[in-house]
């Protein structure tokens, strides 16, 4: 359904949930809030009316069955393809002239993009998600959370900002018994699945399917009821020894906080970091895991840290425990160590000393051991109360909102208390510079670009950003580069802008930190060259580029260079004919560019529309025949470049073929038509037949 929410469409009253002590509001200008992906209950549901009942105009956009089923107003379907949908949101915003994108999870391949169009037409990108101060809490904050939050990591900053509110209530006021979330989450994930054909395109965001996930759950809560009186005999004795062993509560594998927020791909690295950097600390303590209360136990932890400890040379003071971390083992240890979980949050206010691995909005300097690993097990650091104090109180005040997604009473405050911030607007938090963010892994991929500025290759940058990527983008200007640079870097990729002039230097200086794996050369080529146009226009400039690049590979004797045609991911050229000349000299290029680079063992792939693609469009005097959109022909050469391939095809033989197919009859009628008025040579055979049929073509 593709419609604007009307009066009539919501049957829901704010005055139903809004206490009866609350005083009228101002009035306030009207919002446009265009909804994606929400938290698995009706919540996003629930305001949406509560919106509308205040006088905002609201719409969501639906991306699978999931989704559409707990959203019950007007709203638009998207059943496209990824790549297409950066095209697609981008007219949506402007069409419902949005004022405010409201999302749930900012690190989702759709949502980051949807992101990126906000941005860059001045609209607020609002993110939500579970409270960092748990239970009753939700996050609502701007731009994302986690690395990406607004809120200081500077103790003196926090403290000034907790004056500016009273202390939060801590209490827990409302429970979501365990059968409501789970019931809740099948449903969802049986509307993905099974609203599969109404949705074909879709991309789920999770690393495994919902099902398998669900199996494994199922399995390991079999496998804890057999040893559920040895697991607990384990943590009793745990409880009788305070202060004897260092606590490492294990995150669920598909946390994108993992993913996003930190050093590591895959938590399994961060255990082996972990045990390893205990077992050379020679503590004479023990060190314990704890698995997630929803561990969907695809990872047998106990056998893994078995096997690792063993490799360490620790085995047997290394245990896990299943089933959470009851609060008595918790505040009894020594130390925490988490990625970036919440319940660091929980450790430090009960006075217990943390050590952050990833990004978190806790890993202040008085809170959490600013100090490595190797030294945290020796001088554990308790936090300060007086700066814990100050940060709850700040973080409630500028990013929390009481309430919860599930259930009642708790989903009822949390409405409650949405509206009153999205009406207001959220709490300014001062954005934070782009050199201030903190991608928090160390890259392990570097990749050039060239062309970023626009069309395929600044699709290719965004594409190829990501947490562990160093990216170097490169340009005549590097100013046109800033907004793209600001995406790539919000995606997790360190990024540096280098000038054609600086490239020698630039790029051996950033080979010397990250080794450069990937060139990804967006040739500019004219489509009417001639020889010195191509030597001194394009070639030159990217001859320099390709030859300070394979310079860093050679001495590896790896890498890869991709040359991406202008021709790739942009409207058709006006002279096709001309760009079938332009793109044959482009081919020879590649072809002796790839003899030479074989040599040092460095593999060249190219991509174009494809010659039968252009010859296609000359034929048609077609040009948008050979149209593809940036996102398309970015996602082609990536996928290509994944399998090596020597070409790459960005627009495909099918879909070619049935553009041809709906231009075919308008040719023949053309080729019909060309030769009743100038004959089957081509040349008018009297001024008088020529007249005739002139006349004969208008009048039919």
């Amino acid at each position: 359904m593709n419609g604007r929410v009307v009066d009539g469409s919501a049957n829901f009253s704010l005055d139903a949930i809004r206490p009866a002590r609350e005083t009228p509001r101002t009035s306030l200008a009207p919002h446009s809030f265009l909804f994606l992906q929400g938290p698995i209950s009706t919540f996003f549901d629930r305001l949406g009316r509560a919106l509308i009942e205040s006088g905002h105009r609201v719409q969501r956009i639906n991306l699978h069955g999931g989704d559409r089923l707990f959203w019950h107003l007007p709203a638009i379907n998207y059943r496209g393809d990824f790549a297409e949908w950066r095209e697609f949101v981008a007219g949506v915003l402007e069409r419902e002239q949005v004022t405010h994108l409201l999302l749930h999870g900012d690190r989702r391949p759709y949502h980051l993009v949807a992101a990126e169009e906000a941005r860059a037409r001045g609209i607020a990108v609002i993110a939500t998600d579970l409270g960092y101060l748990r239970p009753d809490w939700l996050t609502l904050e701007y731009d994302g959370m986690t690395s990406y939050s607004r809120f200081p990591r500077d103790p003196d900053a926090v403290r000034r900002l907790a004056r500016e509110f009273d202390k939060p209530d801590l209490q827990q006021r409302f429970s979501t018994p365990f059968r409501v979330i789970a019931s809740l989450d099948v449903a969802y994930n049986l509307g993905l699945v099974f609203g599969k054909p109404l949705y074909p395109h879709y991309r789920y965001h999770s690393i495994c399917h919902p099902f398998t996930e669900y199996a494994g759950w199922l399995w390991s809560r079999g496998k804890g009821r057999l040893n559920a009186r040895a697991m607990a005999g384990a943590k009793e004795r745990l409880k009788e020894k305070p202060g004897t062993y260092f606590l490492v509560p294990l995150q669920l594998a598909t946390d994108y906080q993992i993913r996003a927020h930190s050093p590591y791909d895959d938590i399994r690295t961060a255990v082996r970091t972990i045990v390893r950097s205990f077992a050379a600390s020679r503590s004479e303590r023990d060190l314990v895991f704890s698995a997630h209360p929803l561990d969907n136990g695809l990872i047998d932890w106990p056998s893994f840290l078995a096997e690792i400890a063993q490799e360490a040379g620790i085995a047997g003071r290394v245990s896990v425990l299943a089933g959470g971390t009851p609060n008595e083992i918790l505040f009894n240890a020594a130390g925490v160590v988490t990625i970036n979980s919440t319940i660091g949050i929980t450790a430090l206010h009960n006075g217990v000393p943390v050590k952050v691995l990833g990004n978190a909005v806790f890993d202040i300097a008085g809170l959490t051991c600013q100090q490595p690993l190797d030294q945290f097990w020796h001088h554990p650091e308790p936090p300060d109360p007086t700066l814990m104090t100050a940060f709850v109180t700040a973080l409630a005040g500028t990013t929390q909102v009481k309430g919860g997604y599930y259930f009642g009473e708790s989903q009822k405050r949390a409405v409650i208390g949405f509206v009153e911030r999205l009406e207001q607007g959220l709490y300014p938090l001062s954005p934070a510079a782009t050199g201030e963010w903190l991608p928090p892994r160390d890259a392990t991929r570097g990749i050039v670009v060239t062309g970023a500025e626009s069309g395929v290759g600044q699709a290719l940058a965004r594409g190829y950003a990501a947490p562990g990527v160093r990216l170097c983008l490169v340009a005549a200007d590097t100013a046109r580069l800033h907004e793209v640079a600001a995406d790539c870097r919000q995606r997790g990729a360190l990024v540096e802008l280098v000038t054609y002039d600086s490239v020698d230097d630039s790029i051996a200086a950033i080979d010397q930190l990250t080794a450069i794996e990937k060139l990804v050369l967006c040739a500019d080529i004219p489509l009417d060259p001639t020889l010195e146009q191509l030597t001194d226009r394009d070639l030159l400039r990217s001859a320099r580029v390709i030859r300070s690049v394979a310079a860093a590979m050679r001495s590896r004797a790896a890498g890869q260079i991709i040359l991406v045609s202008s021709l790739s991911g942009r409207a058709g050229p006006s002279d096709t004919v001309a760009a079938c000349r332009a793109h044959r000299a482009w081919a020879v290029f590649a072809r002796d560019l790839r003899r030479q680079l074989a040599r040092d063992g460095i593999s060249l792939t190219t991509s174009s529309p494809g010659r039968i693609a252009l010859d296609c469009a000359a034929w048609f005097g077609h040009p948008k025949m050979i149209t593809v959109s940036p996102e398309r022909a970015a996602a082609a050469v990536m996928r290509g470049a994944t399998r090596d391939a020597r070409t790459i095809r960005t627009l495909g033989h099918g879909r070619l073929t049935l553009r041809a197919l709906r231009l075919l009859p308008r040719r023949l009628a053309e080729i019909a038509r060309d030769t009743l008025l100038y004959g089957e040579d081509g040349f008018i055979e009297t001024p008088a037949d020529r007249t005739l049929a002139s006349k004969t073509g208008s009048a039919d």
